[in-house]
């Protein structure tokens, strides 16, 4: 006897499928949190972008995420406070708020190499934290954690050798800044495709 998987939908949230429009206002509003974050976290190096800058630009960059999710999911308004204790988690340990972190070796294989690895971290910490918000509304929920890990650890990399690359040629540190902002482009448009086809097939 087969037992089908339990979600359940309040009547506050929308039910029809999401489309590429609703991956896209993701994506802009991710990339704009991060934006607006660099206004009160600045970018650096560990040890000095610790669990407070975590807090704060995780908190910036999930309350602009909620505005695109709201009224789509139930227990969307714990997504900013998530955003918030992951990244808080993620700061205070030693690998300091990543979001906002620039390797402090400028050669690329090293970055490749830590940046995969610290990714991966990361990206199974903020997919376990959303997976409470997520659970039970999106089809095969298990992987949304998935597309978290993969997208930080290609897109951490990613941003950190754009970052390296630039730096080289220009010399001004500005150039992490745009790494980083390759990375959250990167992993908001993985996670934002995810989140379609997770919603969509459900």
């Amino acid at each position: 006897m087969s037992v089908s998987k339990l979600y359940y939908f309040p009547s506050h949230t929308k039910s029809e499928k999401i489309g590429w429009g609703f991956c896209c206002q993701w994506v802009f509003s991710t990339i704009l949190g991060f934006l607006v974050s660099l206004i009160f976290v600045e970018v650096g190096v560990k040890p000095y972008i610790g669990a407070i800058s975590g807090a704060i630009g995780g908190g910036i960059i999930g309350s602009a995420q909620w505005l695109v999710i709201k009224n789509r999911f139930f227990r969307e308004q714990w997504w900013s406070a998530v955003s918030i204790l992951t990244w808080l988690l993620i700061g205070a340990s030693s690998l300091g708020a990543l979001g906002w972190i620039a390797p402090r070796t400028e050669q690329i294989w090293l970055r490749l190499f830590h940046g995969f690895i610290n990714g991966a971290v990361v990206g199974a910490i903020l997919g376990l934290g959303q997976w409470f918000v997520l659970r039970k509304q999106i089809y095969r929920e298990e992987w949304w954690m998935i597309a978290n890990i993969v997208a930080w650890a290609l897109g951490l990399p990613l941003g950190w050798v754009v970052g390296g690359l630039i730096y080289g040629a220009i010399g001004l540190f500005i150039s992490e800044v745009i790494g980083l902002l390759v990375t959250w482009f990167f992993v908001a448009t993985v996670t934002g495709f995810a989140l379609v086809r997770l919603y969509s097939g459900r």
